[in-house]
C-alpha cells in the first residue's frame, strides 16, 4: 500500500470517496444496520464482518444460554405445570434466565432491564389492559380476575418474545458499540 501522504491529491480524494461509498454500502450509520448485515450474512459472509449465530454462541455462551432459558420460560406457559411452592414454573424459569441476563457483561443496563422486564410488563400491564377490555360490561372483580389470568400467560409470552428479540439484536450488534 502506498502511504497516504505519498499519493497524489487526486488519488487521495478518490480513495476517500471510495471508502465513504463502501461504508454506506455496509450500512454504517443507518438504524438497524446490524440487522441488515445479519440478514445478508448468507448472501455475503463479509456483510456481517465474519459474525453469525455460531460465532455469537461461541463468543457469548452464557448470554446465549440466558436467551434460550427465557424462550423456554415462555414455551412452558401453555403446559399449566404444577407450581413450585407458590411460584408458577414459567416464572421460576424466567427468574433463572433473568438472573443470567442481569449478571451478564455483554449488554448495558438499559438492554438488560428491557430484556428481562418485558415479560413481566407484558404479564401485568398486558393482562390488566386486555383482561379489562375482554370483561366488557360485566361488573365485579371475579370476571376481571378470570379474564386477567386467561390472557396474562399469552401476554407473558409476547413480552418474552419482544425481550428476547431485543437482547438478541443487541448481542448481534455488539461489534458496533
Amino acid at each position: 500500500m502506498v502511504d497516504e501522504r505519498e499519493a497524489p491529491p487526486g488519488v487521495r480524494v478518490h480513495r476517500r470517496l471510495a471508502e465513504e461509498h463502501v461504508a454506506q454500502e455496509r450500512g454504517y450509520g443507518l438504524p438497524f444496520a446490524g440487522l441488515r448485515r445479519v440478514a445478508m450474512a448468507r448472501a455475503n459472509p463479509m456483510a456481517t464482518g465474519g459474525r453469525d449465530a455460531r460465532t455469537i454462541v461461541k463468543e457469548h455462551p452464557r448470554d446465549a444460554a440466558a436467551i434460550v432459558i427465557l424462550v423456554a420460560a415462555a414455551l412452558l406457559v401453555p403446559f399449566h405445570l404444577a407450581p413450585l411452592a407458590i411460584f408458577p414454573v414459567p416464572v421460576v424459569v424466567w427468574a433463572l434466565g433473568a438472573a443470567l441476563v442481569l449478571f451478564s457483561e455483554s449488554w448495558n443496563l438499559r438492554d438488560r432491564l428491557l430484556g428481562t422486564g418485558a415479560p413481566m410488563l407484558g404479564y401485568s400491564v398486558g393482562g390488566v389492559l386486555v383482561g379489562g377490555l375482554r370483561v366488557g360490561v360485566e361488573a365485579g372483580w371475579q370476571p376481571f380476575i378470570e379474564q386477567f389470568f386467561d390472557v396474562s400467560g399469552t401476554m407473558f409470552m409476547i413480552g418474552t418474545g419482544l425481550g428476547v428479540v431485543w437482547l438478541s439484536y443487541r448481542l448481534l450488534a455488539l461489534e458496533e458499540r
